[in-house]
C-alpha cells in the first residue's frame, strides 16, 4: 500500500483522542502538536473560539515552529 506510514494499527484501543493520534504519528513539538489539536477540530472544541480564529492561532503556533527552528540553527 502506498504511504503506510499514514496508517497506524489501533485495533487494541476503543478510542483514541488528539493526545494518541500524536503519539501515534510522533509528534514531539509542542507548538506543532498544538495545531494539529486545533486543526482537527476548528471551531468546535468547546473553547468559545471560531473556526477562523482557530486556524490563526494554529498558523501562529507554526509560525512559532519554525522560528524556533531557526534560532535553534543559530546555535
Amino acid at each position: 500500500m502506498r504511504h503506510d506510514h499514514y496508517f497506524k494499527d489501533v485495533s487494541h484501543l476503543c478510542t483514541i483522542d488528539v493526545y494518541r493520534v500524536l503519539e501515534l504519528f510522533g509528534v514531539t513539538d509542542p507548538a506543532i502538536a498544538h495545531a494539529i489539536k486545533k486543526l482537527l477540530m476548528p471551531g468546535d472544541r468547546g473553547a468559545g473560539k471560531d473556526e477562523e480564529q482557530d486556524i490563526r492561532e494554529a498558523i501562529d503556533s507554526l509560525t512559532r515552529a519554525l522560528v524556533m527552528r531557526d534560532e535553534d540553527r543559530k546555535k
